[in-house]
Formats: structure tokens, C-alpha cells, sequence
């Protein structure tokens, strides 16, 4: 028996880690503790201009998919475009998990970190699932894998600097804006190590899930199929 991997099952496979990591940000932003670097930001500017945190990551992750255009110019692969769509999905998910989480905040702060952590492991297992799909990205990605590209540099490095970066101009922002940091507590450090360290934690386990995405084909076709 030759197999591929099915399309439809990657897509279905890679629109439920979109879902997941939408509601996996919701979740770890509403108890008021922080948020992921990625998301830190946007939500840094929910304060300032009164649009949702998914529309802000949109607008955000448009900026970072312009960023990839001017850095690769004729190197950008244009089916890479398809990393609006993917965000655009984010977003919207991001703020029907918003909504969601909204129905019920805990006011003790050890239930709080609690819902925090529970919004970084979904988050984590929506991130997984993405990779195991393996069909684009977001732009926040993006991004760091082109700046990793064009200048030859390690891109796990090139990750920490990217976060790094953001959460310092979520705080200048901040401090800017509204004269005090808000959005970056605790709960952005938590994110920033718990989120990379479920991630590899998933991985292992995740090749079985990997294995239900394979299409089997009887020997007689095996010349037609071939492996992604």
C-alpha cells in the first residue's frame, strides 16, 4: 500500500487548529493577566482604539505579511497570500472565543493564572495541529521564517527576538497611549514559556493523530500516488 496525505483531511485538520489557537488567545487573555507575545500588541491597542483583539490581530498580521513582500521582493512566493486567509479565520476566532470566555471571569487570581494556563494549552495543541497540516501559516510566522531566510540567521533565535520585540513595543505603546502598561503582566511571561514548552510537549503523541491524515491507496495505484 502506497498513501498521501489527503488534502481535505489537512484542511479540516489545519481549520481546527485555527479554531483552537483563536480560542486558545481568548482564553488566555480574558482573565486580565497578560497574553501571548504574539497577541501582546493587539492587545496592547484594544485599549487605545476601541476594535476587538481580532481585529487588531488582522490589521497586526496584514502589516507583518507586508513586512515578508518587502523583505523577500521577488523571492515572495505569492500562494504565501494565502496567510490572510488563515489570519482572517484567527481573528474571527479569536473573538467568538472572546465572547465566549466572557460569560464567566474568575475574580480569584490563583483561578486566573488557572484559565491562563488552560488558554495556552489549547493554544499550544491548535498550534500542533497546524503543523501537522502543514498547509501556510500566519504572517507572525511568516515573518520570522523570512528575516531567518534572507539573512541566513537561526530561526528559533530569530522567534525570541520577534517576541521579544513585540511584547517592548506593546509596553511603548502602552506607556504612550493610555500612560501606563496595560495588557503586559505575569500572564505574557507565562504564555511565552508554557505555549513553546506544550508545543514540543504535544509533538511526540501528535504522530499518531498525523497518521489519520494519510489516504491509502491499493498497490494497483501506487504509481499514482505519491508522498507530500
Amino acid at each position: 500500500m502506497k498513501h498521501r496525505y489527503s488534502k481535505r483531511k489537512r484542511t479540516i485538520c489545519f481549520f481546527i487548529g485555527l479554531a483552537l489557537c483563536g480560542f486558545g488567545v481568548a482564553l488566555s487573555t480574558v482573565p486580565a493577566l497578560g497574553t501571548s507575545p504574539v497577541s501582546s500588541l493587539p492587545y496592547v491597542l484594544t485599549f487605545i482604539v476601541p476594535l476587538s483583539l481580532g481585529v487588531w490581530t488582522i490589521i497586526s498580521n496584514t502589516i507583518f505579511l507586508l513586512a515578508q513582500i518587502a523583505i523577500l521582493k521577488k523571492e515572495f512566493q505569492w500562494f504565501q497570500l494565502s496567510q490572510m486567509i488563515a489570519v482572517v479565520i484567527f481573528g474571527l476566532f479569536i473573538d467568538l472565543g472572546m465572547w465566549f470566555s466572557s460569560f464567566y471571569i474568575p475574580e480569584n487570581y490563583w483561578l486566573r493564572i488557572l484559565e491562563q494556563l488552560l488558554g495556552c494549552a489549547v493554544l499550544a495543541f491548535g498550534i500542533v495541529l497546524e503543523l501537522i497540516a502543514d498547509i501556510t501559516y500566519l504572517p507572525g510566522e511568516g515573518l520570522v521564517k523570512a528575516i531567518a531566510y534572507h539573512w541566513k540567521l537561526n530561526f528559533g533565535k530569530v522567534k525570541i527576538c520577534f517576541d521579544s520585540t513585540l511584547v517592548c513595543l506593546a509596553i511603548l505603546v502602552s506607556l504612550f497611549g493610555t500612560g501606563t502598561i496595560s495588557g503586559v503582566r505575569e500572564g505574557t511571561v507565562i504564555a511565552a514559556f508554557a505555549v513553546g514548552y506544550l508545543v514540543r510537549l504535544y509533538r511526540r503523541p501528535s504522530r499518531a493523530l498525523k497518521l489519520t491524515l494519510v489516504k491509502k491507496y491499493p498497490s494497483g495505484l501506487a504509481s499514482a500516488a505519491h508522498t507530500v
